[in-house]
């Protein structure tokens, strides 16, 4: 910006030492020349604008931000199927070694691990479901096959309770 307002000055100054306004084309270049310093100090004006929004920008972004992480804080950030959060009973293994998945992973809550017997992959829910009186079916949510029913006699199907 500051070299543009550099040669605007010296224009001016160069059509003053030539005393070209007594001239029509001196009329028509000094005009040009005063037109210039306006679109100059346009320009400086949109240019502070600019640098006021981004400030402003940056700003809300932050703020933006924090209210994300207040929000979304509980949320599990893995990507499988099926899973709802950090109470999710359907959540695959292998996204529970990155996510925090209560029902998965918690260290404060007890859930039980059932081997699917359709496509073998390790199912976990929470262990409360063991006791609910309402029936209560547990999903691969690999391949949607019932791997728990709760209210069956356990000793059909593997069990193993987690604490």
């Amino acid at each position: 910006m500051k070299e543009l307002e550099q040669k605007v000055a010296y224009l001016q100054g160069l059509a003053d030492g030539m005393q070209l306004e007594e001239s029509k084309e001196g009329k028509v270049i000094s005009e040009m020349l005063k037109v210039m310093a306006v679109m100059l100090e346009q320009i400086e004006s949109l240019a502070d604008q600019i640098d006021d929004l981004d400030e402003y920008a940056e700003e809300l972004d932050a703020d933006l931000a924090d209210v994300e992480e207040l929000l979304y804080e509980d949320e599990c950030d893995c990507d499988c199927e099926g899973c709802e959060g950090p109470d999710c009973e359907d959540c695959e293994d292998e996204c529970c070694e990155d996510c925090e998945c209560a029902a998965c992973c918690g260290d404060d809550e007890d859930y039980v691990e059932v081997k699917c017997p359709n496509c073998h992959e390790e199912v976990c829910f929470d262990a409360a479901i063991l006791d609910a009186e309402e029936l209560i079916e547990v999903l691969c949510p690999v391949c949607d096959a019932v791997v728990f029913i709760n209210g069956e006699e356990e000793e059909e199907v593997e069990v193993e309770v987690e604490e």
